[in-house]
């Protein structure tokens, strides 16, 4: 090494992550778990005095391990430190009665928690009741437990903005309580939900909903700033779907033919009849699950059309079964007038497009008649399955079945995508990373 190197080589004992900006040190031992962030106090006077800065955003994951004695002992240690959200999993009440289960919940309630999320590592343990000592928690996400009694609580969580409900036991009357009481709760999600059969929704502030589970009804009684209500496997349940008052519903979905009912103000849709009273022109965008065995499914589908009248984007998904079955008998062409096509319908999505007869009429249908059609995406799939390219060529071919050149609208664009649409994209379509991904599958042709 030349004499001149030697002053810029840095010192062999040179500690890099003392010299590390405090915010960054912060973010470092809060990533680490429970115990190793605990232990990592003992490097230094400088770590020490930023560990209580980590409990702002309090992460105890701690598998295998006592977390709630852990928890407890931390937060004993550091009196004074803010925590902003608490999370856990594998969180395991080993006594339920025991005054620890309830003090930690109470403690983090006195600390200002604003976000709380458990996971259980044994089902159905239930939350302590000093969960509603929370008054300022404004985002909850439980699973894998039974939720306390709300209908005993003066004021149960009346702050929350946000409930995620994941496999959580929770009675009809504990979730009424909750929605009822809680004047700013503006996001619902429930996934999994037992003991609760029939779920009425009475909700002033109220702005989205997504349920999927065994539930038998869902009674939108009064939600007048609803905006969305959407659940992945809701037409596997059969249910009864009844809209009473959502004036400012936007998006619907998935409504299928497995429905038990379907009313929306006046009219209802059964197994046998359909009965179109009344219209909802607030709708934007539909999701339907369509079952093109059962006779009948044109009609149900274009009545269905009828009742959303300003409707702008449609989503259709069918079965991802791989064996190809036979439609029902039914012609497009007997459909010559529905203005809500004509008028409305910019942008049409195939969730599991396999290039079917029924699917390529369906299409052709809807964008021949579709004046104001901007987009049609077909979400490719073969029918072997995902992992099945099925090529450019197959690509053209379709083209050339959908008669492409005979749509009404000619600013329309079709695209065609490697593999169905994801289950969650009504989850995370909102989101900037994305929404750069979206395009990412797209064919080249």
């Amino acid at each position: 090494m030349a004499d001149g190197d030697a002053g810029d080589a840095p010192p062999c004992d040179s500690d890099y992550i003392s010299n590390l900006p405090e915010n960054v040190l912060v973010t470092i031992q809060s990533l680490l778990p429970l115990d190793e962030a605990a232990r990592s106090t003992v490097l230094s006077s400088r770590w020490r005095h930023l560990f209580p800065y980590t409990l702002l955003d309090f992460r105890a994951y701690a598998p295998g391990r006592d977390v709630v004695t852990a928890v407890n002992t931390i937060l004993a240690a550091h009196p004074a430190a803010r925590v902003r959200s608490f999370r856990t999993c594998w969180l395991y009440f080993p006594h339920e009665d025991d005054p620890s289960v309830e003090a930690w919940l109470r403690d983090l309630a006195g600390r200002g928690v604003k976000e709380l999320s458990l996971s259980f590592r044994e089902r159905w343990q239930k939350i302590p009741a000093s969960i509603f000592a929370c008054a300022s928690l404004k985002r909850l996400h439980a699973a894998g437990c039974t939720f306390p009694d709300a209908t005993q609580a003066p004021a149960p969580l009346a702050g929350l903005t946000e409930i995620d409900l994941f496999g959580v036991n929770i009675s009809e009357e504990s979730l009424g309580a909750l929605l009822s009481r809680c004047t700013t709760l503006e996001h619902l999600r429930m996934r999994s939900i037992g003991w609760c059969h029939r779920i009425n929704i009475r909700s002033e502030s109220l702005k989205t909903l997504c349920g999927s589970g065994d539930f038998e009804e869902l009674f939108i009684e009064h939600a007048p700033n609803l905006e969305q209500v959407y659940g992945n496997s809701m037409y596997m349940r059969s249910p009864h779907l009844k809209i009473a008052h959502a004036p400012k519903l936007e998006f619907l979905g998935y409504l299928g033919m497995s429905f038990n009912t379907i009313e929306i103000g006046e009219s209802i849709f059964t197994e046998n009849d359909i009965d179109i009273k009344t219209l909802m022109p607030s709708l934007r965008i539909l999701a339907i699950e369509l079952n093109y065995t059962s006779e009948g499914y044109i009609n149900w589908f274009m009545q269905l059309l009828k009742l959303f009248p300003c409707l702008e984007t449609l989503y259709i998904r069918s079965d991802t079964w791989s064996k190809v079955r036979a439609a029902a008998p039914g012609s497009w062409d007997v459909l010559r007038s529905f203005p809500c096509i004509d008028n409305h319908l910019d942008r049409v999505l195939f969730e599991v497009y396999r290039g079917h007869e029924w699917q390529r009429k369906m299409a052709k249908f809807l964008h021949g008649r579709g004046r104001f059609l901007k987009a049609m995406e077909f979400h490719c799939m073969g029918d072997k399955g995902c992992s099945e390219h099925l090529g450019e060529e197959w690509i053209r071919e379709q083209q050339e079945l959908l008669c492409l050149d005979s749509r009404a609208s000619l600013d329309a664009r079709f695209l065609f995508f490697k593999g169905p649409l994801v289950n969650n994209h009504h989850d995370v379509s909102h989101h900037e990373w994305y929404k750069r991904k979206y395009y990412h599958g797209l064919y080249k042709v």
